[in-house]
């Protein structure tokens, strides 16, 4: 009760703080525009997904995440244009995004009256459908919203019987300031109430938060961003959870299994085509003569380069990308926004990762598509075709079909050649904190992925994804040295006099399991949900299982 008693403290702190700010900037600032990003949490991009399948979003593209606020706004009316091709679920479906978006009338209860507000939410009005807010402010000029989030989450260990209980609350603050200045904060805290912390470690966003696993306390999480927009010009400066590649259920490039990026952005966006450059702040190594976490702690510098040439014919998306990882002090030359990697890359010495890919959406006809990322870590031409070690290349293909009423059907196809991801320097590896981000799964593995969800009329569709993967471990002796490497750690190069330059894929400790995840929400009341989940994995006859309840205040 103390940790909750602390966390209700420092949120209503905060609250107070928040708001005295936004006072100071509606007084002075006037807004037109939505230039805020819409998280990933967000379930209006499973809507999309649909849509975009359905042939409904020509020029649009899903690769990257997440969209700014207008772009999901102006794909949301295109959908409503187009409204006649939808079934009556998908129809209810599109009334609660625009309602949500402020597409259309609102009606709104919240905490702090406004002159646009003034129904008090600790009423009836609770349990109604009226969005719920601490404050909200919209006119012609002027937005802003800040919502309450809170969650009870249960987890259940089905084979051992351990449960976990835990709470979180948090707030956001968004809106757009002067026709061009976005601004996002978003700031949970979570304490474990009762039962087996380890549970949680099965959510990575738990797992790899350094003050639940390294200090045993609750999980406090944030990220912002403020962003800047005039005509085809668009800049951004923050921390946020990023999507980069095309697929179903694996991206390769960047992934949201490590914590979010720290990232300054800079684009060009047109109808039919963008341009996005970023440059990221990730987190090396530690190294292993300090302590990890605390004063002690020596962790390198490390950056993540990013290009990304975007094409939107109607029919899909053609990208290339580029990347480069370094880890030593900033590096003026990646700053440029238009260069060629490569090309520096081998001007500074070859001392950093460098990649280049491709991404493809292809819609030969309505309620069809095939999605797709081609990434080329390194490549020597005279060994294609002949196993050599440094021939490192990862790729998945997807089809996706919407021609049954409500329903999707996917199938996907995902392989990491080994060594992929790694570097001599270890530190340039595709890690953050020591997390693989370009791909879900490690170099040697490949991995079959069937996706369905049947959309009911909810905002949440029931979903069902089987996948069965395999990977070929590294093998160590009892005290854990390495005694055969094959590729399928991406902290782990080849070793040279001591490894073969040949390598076979899926060599080494050979692995299979299938993993299989249902979920459903259900949103009784406006803004509150219930979201229920059941994950199995099996591997040889050993069998684990568990499920998940958890009952939300707005999605995060």
């Amino acid at each position: 009760m103390k940790k909750i008693f602390l966390i209700i403290i420092t949120l209503t702190l905060t609250l107070t703080l928040t708001l005295t700010i936004i006072t100071f900037l509606l007084i002075n600032f006037t807004l037109l525009a939505q230039v805020e990003n819409v998280p990933v949490s967000n379930p209006v991009y499973n809507f999309l997904l649909r849509a975009e399948t359905k042939g409904l979003l020509p020029h649009y593209s899903l690769s990257i995440l997440p969209w700014q606020k207008h772009t999901v706004i102006s794909a949301l009316k295109l959908i409503r244009e187009n409204d006649s091709l939808l079934s009556e679920n998908e129809k209810n479906i599109l009334n609660n995004f625009e309602r949500e978006f402020e597409i259309v009338t609102v009606n709104r209860a919240v905490m702090f009256y406004s002159e646009m507000d003034t129904v008090q939410v600790f009423s009836k009005k609770m349990f109604s459908d009226y969005e719920k807010a601490f404050y909200h402010y919209a006119d012609s000029n002027k937005n802003v919203t800040v919502h309450p989030l809170a969650s009870l989450d249960i987890i259940d260990d089905i084979n051992s019987n351990n449960s976990l209980l835990m709470g979180t609350l948090g707030i956001r603050l968004f809106g757009t300031l002067t026709n061009n200045f976005g601004y996002y904060l978003q700031v949970t805290n979570t304490a474990m109430l009762k039962g087996d912390s380890v549970l949680a470690l099965l959510d990575n966003k738990y797992a790899h938060n350094i003050k639940f696993t390294k200090y045993n306390s609750d999980a406090d999480i944030a990220e912002s961003h403020v962003a800047y927009q005039n005509k085809w010009f668009y800049a951004s400066l923050g921390r946020e959870t990023k999507l980069n590649g095309s697929g179903l259920l694996q991206r390769i490039y960047v992934n949201d299994l490590s914590p979010a990026f720290d990232a300054i952005t800079v684009a060009a966006k047109f109808k039919t085509f963008e341009y996005v450059f970023s440059h990221n702040s990730l987190l090396g190594l530690p190294s292993p003569d300090h302590n990890q976490v605390g004063v002690d702690a020596v962790i390198p510098n490390k950056y993540l380069v990013m290009h990304n040439y975007i094409f939107k014919p109607k029919w899909g998306e053609i990208s290339i990308f580029e990347s480069v990882t370094y880890s030593r002090d900033f590096e003026f030359a990646y700053i440029v926004p238009l260069s060629f990697i490569k090309s520096l890359e081998h001007a500074r010495h070859d001392r950093d990762r460098a990649n280049i890919g491709l991404n493809g959406t292809f819609r030969p006809i309505n309620n069809f598509q095939i999605k797709g990322t081609w990434y080329l870590d390194d490549i020597k031409f005279s060994e294609i075709g002949k196993n050599y070690w440094s021939n490192k290349t990862a790729w998945n293909i997807a089809v996706i079909t919407s021609m049954i009423k409500n329903i999707d059907l996917g199938l996907e196809y995902s392989r990491v050649e080994p060594y992929t991801f790694t570097h001599f320097n270890q530190q340039n590896a595709a890690t953050n904190d020591s997390i693989l981000f370009s791909s879900y799964i490690l170099p040697n593995s490949d991995r079959w992925s069937i996706f369905f969800q049947y959309w009911w009329g909810q905002r949440y569709p029931i979903k069902l994804n089987i996948s069965y993967t395999r990977h070929g471990n590294n093998i160590y002796d009892e005290e854990g040295n390495l005694i055969f490497n094959a590729g399928g750690d991406p902290l782990q190069t080849t070793r040279w006099g001591l490894d073969s330059d040949r390598v076979d894929f899926l060599g080494g400790d050979l692995v299979k399991f299938i993993n299989a995840e249902f979920t459903v929400g259900y949103e009784f009341i406006r803004n509150f949900s219930i979201h229920f989940s059941y994950n199995l994995k099996a591997e040889k006859d050993i069998f684990s299982n568990y499920y998940r309840l958890i009952l939300r205040f707005s999605d995060f």
